[in-house]
């Protein structure tokens, strides 16, 4: 018998504003001649542990887990801050923002961690920076360029988003963008 997997990961589903979706536009304008690839906004979200290829017969345990581990919150409107980018300087990776309070990301993100540890998922040694990604930079042409749009929109984003639950997704590579589906 073949063991199917589905590659998972748990993540915060953001609902974007007018400011931030007009940021987002006038970033694509400016830089509209790089290579970089725009999240389409219905699909935002903050990646709170990215656990790859997942047994499918461990999803009711892990969800399960979850459940207990998680605890409800009442929904949530956290700040947004300015554009920044992720990667070395002179080869950025990532355009995102950020949130101001993190602490709750923080407790959602050790929250997870804890779930996943009694499904016998190690605990994965890397930073955590709560961000929302906008695009993944391909390839520029223009660095100074790329600075300057962001910086232009360090004060546009004045606005909160609603954090109102943790998902438990699947990620189905597509052409373009993956999909996600709800799994819990």
């Amino acid at each position: 018998m073949d063991i199917q997997y589905y590659r998972t990961f748990i993540g915060i589903p953001v609902l974007a504003g007018k400011e931030l979706l007009k940021v987002r536009v006038n970033l694509m304008n400016s830089l509209a001649g790089e290579r970089i690839s725009w999240v389409d906004p219905e699909r935002y979200h903050v990646t709170l542990r990215f656990v790859g290829e997942t047994d499918v017969s461990k999803i009711t345990h892990i969800t399960e887990s979850l459940s207990q581990e998680i605890l409800v919150l009442p929904p949530s409107r956290i700040q947004l801050t300015r554009p920044e980018s992720f990667g070395p300087k002179q080869y950025p990776r990532v355009i995102w923002v950020g949130f101001h309070q993190s602490e709750l990301f923080r407790i959602l993100k050790a929250d997870v961690d804890r779930a996943l540890e009694k499904c016998g998922i190690p605990l994965v040694d890397q930073p955590f920076r709560a961000h929302l990604t906008l695009g993944r930079v391909r390839k520029l042409e223009n660095l100074p360029m790329y600075y300057e749009a962001l910086e232009r929109m360090k004060n546009q984003l004045s606005e909160s988003v609603l954090i109102d639950r943790v998902v438990f997704y699947r990620s189905v590579p597509g052409e373009g963008e993956p999909v996600y589906t709800t799994l819990h």
